[in-house]
């Protein structure tokens, strides 16, 4: 599979015929896979459950734990960018300053944040966001739509150096972070934050020690999905919430762009789920009271076209750019109004669960 390389270069892997979620056999749908994005070497294969209640799509042969450093070879790298919950400039235009005003108020009247001075009048000013649908879900998915929490603590896995960790320090959680990028952590540590290289069953954090953990497309990178969320069961506290961001096997960017849809990313994605599969997984780890919404993506969207585009040949120029943008908004708007009637047509998957 990997001839001419080097043992250095080499990614061995191991047969994985059966679903790890019910057991079932798999089926082959995408065979020969290349990673087109970050060059890591190896053909993939992948397989979805014939078990059509679940529905899980993973790599076979998948990858060796202790091999996985290598599918990040040419990964991204990871770069402080501005904080994206409480973004100030001294020199914001009058409306920009409006809308940070707005914003404030309606992250203390929606969740709780203590941000704003005079509440009467903040919450009044809170409302107007309703007026603005998508930017509210916006507002919404910046703060994971987690509630303060009195001194609450907050574990944010694979966390990178994101600004997103400073952001939800400011408005007033206890953060700590993980990942398994040497590079990422002395990033986010230089930027004050306390965050961990590893694992997270290496860390072996007390039982019951979080109020929220954050898993922001992580899951479908782990060798043992249902391993990690247990610990995850076992850190949080009553009450605690775990968050889930994923690619969605069963959107309608999958179905109409197959083997070139952006979230499948062989062989870095080793399982890949769709709302019964991921239900499946957080039920089987221990967790209750599960929502799980799909939700649209220009960007998965977008990756997906220029995959599609480069396959047939295009000049990544003004021309492929152009068509992929016209592309990425007419579907895009297809989904939009999808989503109306069919509830798990959109790209990515945003789960909420609770412990107990």
């Amino acid at each position: 599979m990997n001839r001419g390389l080097t043992d250095d270069e080499q990614i061995k892997a191991a047969p994985r015929p059966d679903c790890a979620l019910c057991g079932s056999a798999g089926e082959f749908i995408y065979l020969g896979q290349r990673d087109r994005l970050f060059g890591a070497s190896g053909s993939w294969n992948l397989k979805r459950c014939a078990n059509r209640r679940c529905g899980l799509i993973w790599l076979d042969p998948m990858p060796l734990e202790k091999e996985l450093g290598k599918t990040y070879g040419d990964y991204y790298t990871h770069f402080p960018r501005g904080n994206p919950v409480l973004q100030h400039a001294a020199n914001a235009g009058v409306a920009r300053r409006i809308y940070r005003l707005v914003k404030r108020s309606y992250l203390q009247t929606r969740f709780g944040y203590e941000l704003c001075s005079g509440r009467r009048a903040s919450s009044s000013l809170g409302r107007l966001l309703y007026l603005l649908p998508s930017q509210r879900e916006k507002v919404d998915l910046e703060v994971r739509s987690l509630h303060a929490v009195r001194e609450g603590r907050l574990l944010d896995l694979g966390c990178g150096s994101d600004a997103w960790l400073t952001a939800m320090q400011a408005l007033g959680w206890r953060v700590e972070g993980l990942d398994a990028d040497p590079r990422a952590v002395r990033a986010a540590a230089e930027r004050g934050l306390a965050v961990r290289c590893g694992s997270l069953e290496q860390q072996h954090f007390p039982g019951e020690t979080f109020d929220a953990v954050n898993l922001n497309n992580v899951i479908e990178h782990l060798p043992d999905p249902i391993r990690t969320l247990k610990e995850c069961v076992r850190i949080l506290r009553p009450e605690g919430t775990l968050v889930v961001w994923t690619p969605n096997t069963a959107s309608l960017g999958h179905r109409v762009l197959k083997q070139q849809w952006r979230g499948l990313e062989p062989p870095r994605h080793l399982f890949l789920f769709a709302p019964l599969s991921l239900r499946s997984l957080l039920n089987r780890a221990g967790f209750q009271r599960i929502s799980i919404q799909a939700r649209n993506s220009r960007v998965i969207w977008q990756e997906g076209f220029r995959l599609w585009t480069h396959r047939l040949g295009a000049n990544p120029g003004f021309g492929a750019r152009s068509a992929t943008n016209a592309l990425t908004f007419a579907f895009r708007l297809l989904e939009a109004g999808l989503l109306m009637v069919k509830a798990d047509a959109g790209e990515w998957l945003d789960a909420h669960a609770r412990k107990t």
